[in-house]
C-alpha cells in the first residue's frame, strides 16, 4: 500500500494487493539453482567441445545428417508397413480362428446326440463326426502351419 493511502484512510483494493504480491522477490529453489548451473555447464562444454569445422568437414557434416534423415525416415516407413502387416495378419488369424471354434462346437453338438442316440442310429452319426473331426483336425493344422 502507498503512503498517500495509507495517510488517505483508503481501503487496498484487491487489484492493489495482488500487484504488491507479485512484486515480492521469491526465493529460487536449491533444485532450480541446481538445474540452471547444469545447463550452463552443459551450454559451456558444448562451446569447447565443438570444434569449428572447415567449409569441407561442414558439408560432409551436412551431407551425413541428410543421409542419416532419410534412413530415419525409411525406418519409420518399414515401420508403420509391418504394423500394417500384422494387423492385417491378426484380423485373419481372428477370422480362422472363429471358424475354427465354430465348427469345434458343432462337432461337440455331434459328440453329445451320437451318445444319446440308440444303437441303430449310432453308426450313421459316427460316420459323420468322424468325418467333421477329419476336416477339423486338417483346418486346424492348415491354419497353424500358415501362421507359424
Amino acid at each position: 500500500m502507498t503512503e498517500r493511502r495509507k495517510k488517505a484512510g483508503r481501503p487496498v483494493t484487491a487489484r492493489a494487493a495482488k500487484a504488491a504480491r507479485r512484486t515480492v522477490a521469491r526465493p529460487a529453489t536449491a533444485k532450480k539453482k541446481a538445474a540452471t548451473k547444469v545447463k550452463a555447464k552443459a551450454k559451456v562444454t558444448a562451446r569447447k567441445a565443438a570444434p569449428k569445422l572447415s567449409k569441407e568437414q561442414a558439408k560432409v557434416k551436412k551431407v551425413l545428417e541428410k543421409q542419416v534423415k532419410g534412413v530415419s525416415r525409411e525406418i519409420d516407413k518399414a515401420e508403420r508397413e509391418a504394423k500394417k502387416a500384422l494387423r492385417s495378419a491378426e484380423k485373419r488369424y481372428r477370422g480362422v480362428l472363429g471358424q475354427l471354434k465354430a465348427d469345434r462346437s458343432k462337432l461337440q453338438k455331434r459328440l453329445k446326440t451320437l451318445a444319446s442316440q440308440g444303437e441303430s442310429a449310432f453308426d450313421e452319426i459316427k460316420i459323420g463326426v468322424e468325418g467333421a473331426y477329419k476336416e477339423l483336425s486338417e483346418a486346424v493344422v492348415k491354419a497353424y502351419g500358415h501362421f507359424k
